[in-house]
């Protein structure tokens, strides 16, 4: 189950707004590959967009690569390292030259 962290909410959030029709009822688990779950390459995309929008993050500009995730837990960490990533940047100081 997903829903242990804010970034695993989301996520499966979004899933759920993918796959309202075909989706049931059952915890989408970390473990989960997303073709298990029914998402083809376009919707994953789909998702990946819906996330940058919801959360303002996108985890694929730096070293993590789509093409490295292969599950729900992949793109949950991939996440999380981006907002630990975000969180780590100094705040930029405004110059009063």
């Amino acid at each position: 189950m997903l829903t242990n962290t804010p970034t695993g909410r989301i996520i499966e959030e979004e899933i759920r707004v993918l796959l309202a029709d075909t989706l049931d009822d059952d915890p989408i688990g970390p473990d989960d590959r997303f073709g298990d779950l029914g998402l083809n390459s376009l919707m994953l995309a789909r998702l990946v967009i819906a996330l940058e929008d919801e959360t303002g993050l996108d985890p694929f500009s730096g070293d993590t690569s789509i093409v490295d995730v292969h599950t729900v837990g992949d793109l949950v960490g991939a996440y999380e390292r981006a907002l630990a990533s975000r969180d780590e940047q100094p705040e930029p100081t405004e110059d009063a030259s």
